[in-house]
């Protein structure tokens, strides 16, 4: 008789499997599942376990179940991939460390885009959280949300649509990092002044320099998140 294998960890697993499988195509959109009995062959799991899973992608948005069909995989959603790619986040505790190096990737590239492709509309939105970081250097929560809508604004100007649903899952690990790697109105006061660089590159149009001053300002971020980890010490 073959062995189960523990169920908590199976569950993950399974659930995992299945989802990548379904993003990436190899199960496409309207294919059905194999049945509940051959899940249980093929996986060595119990019923529970293959039930717990299906209902979890249900409630994704990912499957639906059909009476008299089966379990048929559903076409994903951008909702759908953001929710996913959050509770990957979550469940893999991503470190503060990682994210920034993420965000290099990213923003770094979308600096660029944005400098190409803004509009006046976009740098409007970009100088309003401007000048709220202006205004509010000692105010951590003030100057830390302005921070977040400014990149965001940055991410609308490069219009591309793939990289906002890509990016909203972050939002909420920003908002803490950012939190955390607050360092007081002196620091913040350089940061401003990165920021206004970046702003000034995507507004002349000027692509690599805005690639460049969006690579120095994560860099001076990660900077500061190291000296904080030394010496827990605000810098005033």
């Amino acid at each position: 008789m073959q062995k189960l294998r523990p169920r908590p960890a199976l569950h993950k697993e399974i659930v995992q499997s299945l989802t990548e499988k379904i993003i990436s195509g190899e199960l496409p959109p309207d294919s059905l599942l194999p049945p509940e009995r051959e899940l249980i062959r093929q996986l060595g799991v119990s019923r529970t376990v293959v039930r717990e899973s299906i209902k979890f992608l249900e409630s994704k948005g990912l499957v639906r179940i059909e009476r008299g069909r089966g379990t048929i995989v559903q076409e994903p959603h951008p909702d759908t991939i953001t929710d996913l790619l959050r509770l990957l986040l979550r469940r893999r505790e991503a470190r503060i460390e990682q994210l920034l190096e993420l965000r290099a990737i990213l923003e770094v590239g979308i600096a660029g885009l944005a400098a190409e492709r803004r509009t006046g509309e976009h740098l409007e939105a970009m100088q309003h959280e401007l000048e709220v970081m202006r205004h509010k250097p000692g105010e951590p929560e003030g100057y830390v949300y302005a921070d977040v809508r400014f990149h965001a604004a940055i991410a609308k100007a490069a219009q591309n649509p793939l990289l906002l649903p890509l990016l909203q899952p972050l939002e909420e690990l920003l908002l803490e990092s950012r939190l955390v790697t607050f360092s007081g109105p002196r620091v913040v006061k350089i940061r401003t002044s990165q920021h206004e660089e970046i702003y000034n590159r995507i507004a002349a149009r000027d692509s690599a320099g805005a690639r460049a001053a969006m690579r120095r300002h994560l860099a001076d971020t990660m900077r500061d998140l190291e000296r904080q980890r030394r010496s827990p010490e605000p810098q005033l």
